[in-house]
């Protein structure tokens, strides 16, 4: 009973071993699952923050960049119509000196000539002004507007220009995100594969801790069994020792009893004391010798019964160590075999992961490509040429000399 007590004691503490193992160790694993999870999204996070901060800088870069722009077509359409004004003034004024010109030389004709003479010829001259001032006005306007537009075209390069650079370090902060993710994940596979090869080693260990003090429990039992059974043993022989005399005399003294009897029948006829005291002296010394080798005879089946028990007990211990060991030695080969699988399966996995690398790297560049050519769309030769809506009228041609001068003086005036 106290041995059987014994054993559901240590059942029940292997039990709760065994509990307390998978409850340290499911909780280590849901506190590296949460930490991978918290690294990943912090990562995620710095690189997300870094994207933003890229794309509010690029932001105000660019609107930095067409506020300037804008700047620069006033300030340039303003100058060029300030000399533009200047041109068309020196030019009317050529117009006017070619009137006077005109009217010197009707003087010089006779009066009576000079009044349809000098309608005539004004007539022409004036013609002859409309007809090129509308052709200087509509040369001024076409290098007004070519002007801006190469201006435009600069400001618009060095927008495109920002543009591909910013989505360059954009991508570029992308590919820094992707490879510093593919390292975390790397990493955490590793430490992932490193927490459950420690906690296979704990359970085996667990294990060969719990085989040890159970193999020690039994041996210690196996002992006292066999040293119970040596005890009853020597408890029976004692017994038997001390009954041994006592039924070997009332034998003696029964035989004796049974002798002279015999001795007394034999000679009842012709008596002889000598011959029946010597008879009955030798029979005693033969009973003696008889005594003497029966309790030999008994003490040696004594000495053989104890060493055949403790034999037995020897062989019991042999054959339990020797299953035991066989026991351990299974043990350490499943271990061996378990570390070999969990070794093979995180190879394995961590093969699947790089396999998953060039596919990953592939896509992202596909869309940075696609990328490149949207930008390349926008800011590509194909762009159209916009200008800012307060310059659109310089594109307006006027053939009439007073909208001309009108329109010149409306821009001069911005």
């Amino acid at each position: 009973k106290q041995e059987l007590r014994e054993l559901k004691l240590l059942q029940k503490m292997e039990q709760k071993q065994f509990q307390d193992l998978s409850f340290k160790a499911q909780f280590t694993k849901d506190q590296q699952d949460k930490r991978f999870e918290q690294e990943r999204v912090t990562l995620l996070r710095s690189y997300e923050m870094d994207l933003d901060g890229l794309v509010r800088n690029q932001k105000q870069q660019v609107e930095k960049a067409e506020m300037q722009q804008e700047a620069d077509l006033r300030a340039t359409s303003k100058k060029i119509r300030a000399e533009q004004e200047r041109e068309l003034k020196d030019f009317r004024e050529s117009q006017k000196q070619e009137l006077r010109l005109l009217k010197q030389e009707i003087d010089l004709m006779p009066k009576d000539r000079r009044k349809t003479a000098f309608r005539d010829k004004k007539v022409k001259l004036e013609a002859e002004h409309e007809e090129r001032e509308k052709n200087f006005l509509e040369k001024l306007n076409e290098n007004h507007e070519s002007s801006l537009r190469r201006l435009s075209d600069s400001h618009r390069e060095k927008i495109a220009l920002m543009e591909r650079q910013f989505l360059q370090q954009k991508q570029q902060l992308m590919r820094a995100r992707e490879s510093a993710l593919w390292e975390l994940e790397e990493r955490q596979i590793h430490e992932k594969q490193q927490l459950a090869k420690r906690q296979l080693k704990d359970g085996f260990f667990l294990q060969r801790h719990q085989m040890l003090i159970r193999h020690e429990k039994e041996l210690e039992q196996m002992k006292r069994m066999n040293q119970r059974k040596e005890e009853e043993v020597l408890k029976r022989q004692a017994l038997e020792k001390r009954a041994l005399p006592k039924r070997i005399r009332s034998e003696m003294k029964a035989r004796e009893m049974m002798f002279r009897e015999s001795i007394r029948i034999s000679m009842a006829s012709n008596p002889d004391p000598d011959v029946e005291r010597n008879r009955l002296k030798k029979f005693q010394e033969n009973e003696k010798k008889r005594y003497r080798a029966e309790t030999l005879r008994f003490e040696l089946k004594h000495q053989h019964q104890l060493e055949e028990a403790r034999a037995a007990a020897d062989t019991t211990i042999k054959e339990l160590e020797q299953l035991q060991n066989e026991k351990r030695k299974m043990l350490m080969e499943h271990e061996t075999l378990k570390l070999k699988e969990q070794e093979e399966m995180y190879t394995r996995e961590l093969k699947e992961w790089k396999g998953q690398l060039k596919p990953r790297k592939q896509c992202l560049e596909e869309q940075f490509t696609i990328q490149l050519e949207e930008q390349e769309a926008v800011f590509g030769p194909t762009h159209p040429h916009i200008l800012p809506p307060d310059l659109s009228d310089l594109h307006h041609h006027h053939h009439h000399r007073g909208s001309t001068r009108s329109s010149l003086s409306s821009m001069s005036a911005d």
